[in-house]
């Protein structure tokens, strides 16, 4: 081989070896590309699964609220009727012992976070106070709650029951 044919051969090899480093560095590029997709669909997946979950604990935290405040509602039904028995109850010891009942009974619903709403003095809220009608009174402002009926309830901040109320009135 002589010195032309080297150098061409050289040559050859140089060109060569430089298209297989750009192919090289075009590949590694595109391999770098992919694994930048890549890790960014992963944390997107990661984000979607931890939204979902957020809201799957959420739903089932709003189902757990719902089913309680059923059995709430329908226990302060239940509870109504005893204050109303205790209110008929003409024998002294049949009331001592529905009011003994009753009180066991807000204990219990205490226990679960039922509150009454205090209203007795308190402005009228129609948030939290079903007005029945107007009573003409001194004794409280005007707009303020005079009577209460029946006593209303939350469940933390959620209203179970208004409280049915007499507004007082100022005579005229």
């Amino acid at each position: 081989m002589t010195d032309k044919e080297r150098e061409t051969a050289n040559n050859n090899n140089e060109e060569l070896e430089e298209k297989n480093v750009d192919a090289l560095k075009e590949e590694l590029e595109m391999l770098r590309g992919q694994l930048e997709e890549e890790k960014n669909r992963h944390l997107r997946t990661r984000a979607d699964f931890d939204n979902f979950r957020k809201r799957m604990e959420r739903e089932a935290e709003s189902k757990r609220i719902n089913a309680k405040k059923e059995i709430l509602l329908d226990l302060l039904k239940f509870l109504d009727f005893f204050d109303q028995a205790r209110k008929q109850v003409q024998d002294p010891a049949a009331a001592k012992g529905l009011e003994i009942m009753a009180r066991q009974f807000h204990e219990l619903l205490h226990k679960h976070g039922v509150r009454p709403i205090e209203c007795l003095g308190q402005p009228f809220d129609p948030e939290e106070h079903e007005g029945v009608g107007y009573i003409t009174t001194e004794e409280h402002p005007e707009g303020c709650v005079a009577e209460e009926l029946c006593c209303g309830y939350k469940f933390g901040d959620i209203l179970l029951q208004p409280a049915r109320v007499m507004v007082a009135k100022n005579p005229e």
